[in-house]
Formats: structure tokens, sequence, C-alpha cells
């Protein structure tokens, strides 16, 4: 009997204690990436001016005299008094997260002519990328400036001058003329 109890005090602490002992485990934890579609666009200078008491040659180069000497020269167009140098806006966009797939453009638009009514109409202020190849009037109908499929790889920039038609009928409204010009980036 003895015997049977010194085996069986063996025998239980094997049967107790096999399955511990120093090894190693895993577990795998899955991390998941929700990534959703961004896209950004900025503006370097919100304000764009045209002072016609100190616009003209000596404050932009661009610029003709004002007023003109001969009302013959009319129409005659002028870059902003303010900022001072081409280009006038920097607009920088931004597309992330996109599907490769996912076309993208961005777009300008005005909301209308210059309120108080000045004589200047939407369609008389433009614009042209940097260097100007080809100036576009701002109208009330989105234009696409710029467009693409994927991600941008990071902030991209466009530089954007102005400038605005005088034809000689334009009035003093007692104001400052404003309209708004919109810059959107979407994803299509």
């Amino acid at each position: 009997m003895r015997k049977l109890l010194y085996v069986m005090l063996l025998v239980v602490p094997v049967l107790v204690f096999a399955d511990v002992g120093i090894g190693s485990a895993a577990e795998d934890a899955e991390f998941e990436f929700i990534l959703p579609s961004v896209v950004a666009v900025e503006l370097d200078n919100p304000n764009i001016t045209w002072d016609f008491n100190a616009i003209g040659p000596a404050v932009n180069p661009n610029n003709p005299e004002f007023p003109p000497a001969d009302v013959s020269d009319f129409p005659l167009y002028y870059e902003p008094s303010s900022p001072s140098a081409r280009p006038y806006q920097t607009v920088d966009y931004l597309v992330m997260f996109a599907a490769a797939d996912v076309d993208w453009r961005l777009s300008v638009i005005g909301d209308g002519n210059p309120n108080p009514a000045c004589g200047i109409t939407i369609d008389e202020i433009e614009y042209a990328a940097n260097p100007p190849a080809a100036w576009t009037a701002f109208g009330t109908v989105a234009a696409e400036i710029a467009s693409g499929t994927g991600v941008t790889g990071g902030w991209a920039s466009l530089e954007q001058n102005y400038r605005v038609e005088i034809d000689g009928d334009e009035v003093n409204g007692g104001a400052n003329s404003t309209c708004t010009i919109t810059y959107t980036i979407q994803t299509l």
C-alpha cells in the first residue's frame, strides 16, 4: 500500500503539472485603418484689391496709366494694386486617401457682379495661371482650373493672376464695390 501511495504521489503531480511548462504562445491583433477621402483648398491672399487711387505703372508695371490720357484707349486692363506683384494668388489644394481611380476637380466661380453696382461686371474680371497664357473671364458658372485622378501626393499649388477690364462706363457708387470668388475642390 505504501508503494501504491508513493506511485500515486509521483504520478498525480506529473498529470497535474504536465501541461504547465516554459514555452511560447502567440495571438494576432488585427489593425484596421479607416481613411476617409480628404480634399482641401487654401488661398494665400483672401483679399484682392483694385485701388484706382494708387494704380498705374508706377505701382505695377503691368498696369497702364490711370486715368488714361486718351479715352480712345479704352478698354484697358488693370491688375490688382494689392497684392502688388504676380502671382496675386496661390491656390493650394490637396486630395488625400482617395482611391486610385477617383477623379477630382478644382473649380472657380464668381457670385455675381460687384456690389454695389459700379459698372464692372463679373465677366470683366479675368484670371490666368502664372505666367498668363490665356485670360479667362470669371462667371457665375463653375469653371474647371485643375483636375486629376487619385491623390495629389501632398499639397499642390496653382498660381493665379487677375485683371479687370475698364471701359470708361464705371461709376462711384459711394461705397467700395466687392464680389466673392470661390475656389472649390471636390471628388467626382
